[in-house]
């Protein structure tokens, strides 16, 4: 069990970017594939698959803007030694 969800861990960047490449012929309007999914799923389960799509979006877009910090590190001050 701890081999698959490293694994999926390690994927879910790219999990999550697939399931919106799939998803972007919807323009964020689900209504040309609600009908298929609401006959697989209820309504509500659709409702919140959408939402979590979204969630694990924003999540990863966190996570990779934490791994790039905006400020670039200051050099260190110069002593007399490196003038």
């Amino acid at each position: 069990m701890n081999r698959i969800y490293q694994w999926f861990k390690n994927k879910l960047g790219r999990i999550v970017s697939g399931l919106g490449f799939l998803l972007q012929g919807a323009d964020l309007d689900i209504s040309p594939i609600k009908d298929p999914l609401e006959s697989v799923f209820s309504h509500a389960t659709v409702e919140w698959i959408v939402i979590a799509l979204f969630f694990f979006s924003w999540a990863r877009h966190q996570w990779v803007a934490n791994k790039h910090p905006k400020d670039p590190p200051l050099p260190p001050p110069a002593t007399e030694a490196t003038r």
